[in-house]
């Protein structure tokens, strides 16, 4: 990983801790978040992964701190006919609220974790390789009732894994999905 990726995360990293210490703006306790967990659950598409473009698979989970900070896990898996692959890091994000648009919430998110790919599990030739992984995410959460929000996540990953020949220091992950608060 070069000098500058690992400056530019952070500098993500610093940004979300940064208004993590900002107040949180106040919310009605029927929308509040601060002491909450909220499980995510996504379908979407992974490009450039070392099998080309898989079907992608999102779970994750955020306790929230304040009304806009949340740490917790993110589960990313990408299957195709030849590839598994399972990535798991621990995410920061922190979400923005719009006194405008009480409903729709944009967020940041940027974690470390790790990343396993098995190319090729069903043929004899089977080759896997497990690396570090630095996901950082953007998205729009749209909430449809206090109980249900609809999500969508555009997570640019940065990897070093290298499968059969096949070397990938980066892919994008697009999840669409849903989120319910605990």
């Amino acid at each position: 990983m070069t000098k500058r990726r690992l400056w530019l995360v952070g500098c993500l990293l610093a940004i979300l801790i940064a208004g993590g210490v900002a107040e949180a703006q106040q919310l009605p306790p029927s929308v509040a978040r601060a002491g909450r967990f909220v499980l995510g659950a996504g379908l979407g598409l992974q490009a450039n992964t070392v099998d080309d473009t898989a079907l992608a698979i999102g779970l994750s989970g955020d306790y929230f701190f304040t009304n806009n900070l949340s740490v917790g896990p993110l589960m990313q898996f990408g299957l195709t006919g030849d590839l598994f692959q399972f990535g798991l890091s621990a995410q920061a994000k922190y979400t923005f609220d719009i006194p405008q648009v009480r409903d729709l919430k944009p967020h940041l998110e940027g974690g470390i974790g790790f990343l396993y790919a098995n190319l090729d599990r069903r043929g004899s030739g089977g080759k896997d390789d497990t690396s570090f992984l630095i996901p950082l995410g953007v998205g729009l959460e749209y909430r449809l009732n206090p109980r249900l929000s609809l999500d969508t996540t555009a997570f640019f990953n940065f990897t070093d894994i290298a499968v059969k020949n096949k070397d990938r220091d980066f892919f994008f992950t697009w999840l669409l999905g849903v989120k319910v608060p605990f």
